[in-house]
């Protein structure tokens, strides 16, 4: 029903995104209180890192998009979707993924070539855009999968709000991954305590939905196809090691576990396995609708 390629697509596409959305809400934060701070080689390093950030989240998603155009085999459908819009999750998925890019794409100018007109409130204007957009992305996809009436394991809410959470998490991976390796690392990890906090917020909520949708889908008798297709031994140990034991526990073991310490970071190690454990999370979702 689903090929590996939408696999992919989902999950690049949420991290994507996600990694918008978090670096967005960072920045307009970062510069608020930018008076505030008076240590110019954190402001350096930090202008250094949302160059970087930006620049991997509009290269993951641009990688997403070529997933699912790679996926639709008939380009010219794409094409459809824009001379010949219907009002559908799919037409609205198009659209805000396409805006997500452009905005994205400008982000990337803003912070890299840095054109005078694009500085001050123009770039702040940009970046409330982006977290719209990412929002948009993040939530439009688990509602695609909803309205697939079809596929019983897709039928609940609350994986609108799993996938929400889980493109948060990975998104949150990306900009930490991303804050590891550029310059100024002891400033910008001290900085990045708190994302770390909201990181194990974030994990919690996940965690929360992933029991509530498990419960939703065991309550449904017509899950039965796919519940047995997802106690098959592979996918089980991919939903049990990879999507529950990567995509939530080890990270927030280690994410604590870094936090009790003045100048030990669980990254790269933390955030690598948490996106590892994101991509399973969707294999595990997309493979046993397949029935």
């Amino acid at each position: 029903m689903y090929s590996e390629l939408v696999i992919v697509y989902l999950f690049l596409g949420g991290a994507a995104s996600g990694a918008f959305l978090v670096m967005a809400v960072w920045s307009l934060g970062f510069h608020h209180r930018e008076e505030r701070v008076r240590d110019r080689r954190l402001r350096l390093a930090f202008r250094v890192m949302k160059r970087v950030v930006y620049t991997v989240s509009f290269v993951l998603l641009i990688i997403s998009l070529g997933c699912l155009f790679a996926d639709l085999k008939v380009p010219e459908k794409a094409l459809l979707l824009l001379l010949r819009p219907q009002p559908t999750a799919l037409t609205f998925g198009f659209f805000v993924l396409s805006l997500e890019a452009l905005v994205g794409f400008a982000l990337v100018v803003a912070n890299g070539l840095r054109p005078r007109f694009m500085t001050g409130r123009a770039k702040a204007a940009l970046e409330w855009v982006c977290v719209a957009t990412s929002l948009a992305v993040m939530t439009y996809t688990a509602v695609y999968l909803f309205n697939q009436k079809a596929v019983a394991l897709w039928s609940s809410p609350w994986l609108i709000g799993l996938f929400l959470c889980s493109s948060t998490s990975s998104g949150i991976s990306v900009v930490l991954l991303c804050n590891w390796f550029v310059q100024g690392k002891t400033l910008l990890l001290r900085a990045a305590r708190p994302l770390q906090r909201a990181h194990l917020a974030v994990l919690a909520a996940e965690a929360v939905t992933l029991i509530a949708f498990t419960a939703a889908v065991l309550a449904n008798p017509d899950t039965a196809s796919a519940l047995a297709l997802l106690r098959e031994p592979g996918l089980l140990q991919t939903a049990v090691v990879g999507a529950v034991g990567m995509g939530l526990v080890v990270p927030l073991a280690l994410e604590t576990y870094a936090l009790t310490q003045k100048s030990w970071r669980a990254i790269p190690i933390s955030d690598v396995i948490c996106l590892i454990g994101g991509f399973c999370l969707r294999w595990c979702l997309i493979m046993g609708g397949a029935h």
